[in-house]
């Protein structure tokens, strides 16, 4: 993977949306678990580079969130849709997701950090600030569309350490 300036990050809205990031958190101490997400941003807070993801509270991946600094997202071409609807739907509470597809984690040893080898762009990230969804204040379109079952959602901002992209 070639190291590249953040400002070639481009098409932010179709990644989150359309194609999807994987979210792996965790370090050599903790472990690690991928999580699919598609909601999410980048932009600048308190003048770093930053990425805000949102993990719910029931996810195993949440847990290594809050344990770990530690979180890459990960894009990967739509060759690898069923892993990424796998790693979306199933709980790294019941299984190791990497061995289930055909995506892999790879170290990063400099960051102490994990993200799919298989990747075509990759988002090194350090966990800065977290803070759950006040679910009083949501519009209540919001809480009855997205939280009719009460599992409510952790923001959190990472600042974007390196930004990798892999060679042709």
């Amino acid at each position: 993977m070639l190291k590249k300036n953040l400002n070639e990050f481009s098409k932010v809205f179709e990644k989150f949306d359309k194609t999807w990031g994987i979210v792996t958190a965790g370090d050599r101490n903790v472990g690690l678990n991928p999580m699919t997400v598609s909601w999410g941003g980048i932009g600048v807070l308190w003048n770093k580079p930053v990425c805000f993801l949102f993990v719910r509270k029931s996810r195993y991946t949440h847990k290594f969130l809050e344990e770990s600094k530690s979180v890459t997202l990960s894009f990967v071409s739509d060759e690898y849709k069923d892993a990424k609807v796998f790693f979306g739907r199933e709980s790294g509470r019941n299984c190791e997701k990497f061995e289930k597809t055909n995506l892999h984690a790879a170290l990063d040893v400099d960051m102490n950090c994990y993200y799919v080898s298989e990747a075509t762009e990759v988002l090194k990230l350090e966990r800065l600030y977290s803070i759950d969804l006040e679910y009083n204040d949501m519009p209540e379109e919001i809480k009855e569309q997205q939280y009719a079952t009460n599992d409510k959602h952790t923001m959190y901002v990472c600042e974007i350490k390196q930004y990798l992209v892999k060679e042709n």
